[in-house]
């Protein structure tokens, strides 16, 4: 049985109508994180003069002054990643609205679109997963140099803890690394079968 033209028109009015809605759906997530990429950068600020006034009101005690120092670089880096983050997931809502509107348009190459959005998926996860990784190794990083900088600290147990901990560190993360190759590998074998 054909459609009336009728039935066309209300599907062609509804395909437009969900296009349109993912247009705006998207536009507003991609607002909400500018905004929360605004919190971030505010939050960065506070910490920032947190930071300094700790430091300031601590000078003249001649405490030490480096996790205050590494305080500061974890939380520059970790609102960087977060910033990274959010931008992944507008990448990824995109994404999942263009799949959308090419399955609604010709829908006889739902299959294919589906299985790039997945990979497109996998991809990102693995990239995203990358980015918190070298985060944390960047993190251990600074804090064993920190350490092992500090009077006293050369040659003595503290080094060799600090440079065991980086090492440990050093290698989960380059096995979780090869854990998430080798999954994103084996999702393109799939996709291509």
């Amino acid at each position: 049985m054909s459609k009336t033209p009728k039935a066309i028109a209300e599907t062609i009015d509804a395909t437009i109508y969900i296009a349109d809605a993912a247009k705006l759906i998207n536009k507003g997530l991609e607002r909400a994180v500018e905004a929360g990429k605004t919190n971030l950068d505010l939050a960065a600020a506070q910490g920032a003069d947190v930071l300094d006034a700790i430091k300031k009101a601590l000078k003249p005690t001649q405490a030490p002054l480096f996790p205050l120092e590494l305080a500061g670089e974890a939380l520059t880096g970790s609102i960087t990643l977060q910033k990274s983050l959010l931008d992944v997931i507008v990448l990824q809502a995109a994404s999942i609205t263009e799949a959308a509107q090419e399955a609604i348009a010709e829908p006889t190459k739902t299959q294919a679109g589906l299985a790039k959005l997945i990979q497109t998926s996998v991809d990102r996860t693995v990239a995203a997963q990358d980015q918190v990784l070298e985060y944390a190794a960047a993190q251990t990083k600074s804090v064993s140099s920190t350490v092992k900088a500090q009077a006293n600290v050369a040659g003595s147990p503290v080094e060799t803890f600090a440079d065991q901990i980086q090492k440990g560190v050093e290698t989960a993360i380059a096995t979780q690394k090869e854990i998430m190759a080798n999954a994103a590998k084996a999702s393109k074998n799939i996709a291509k079968a």
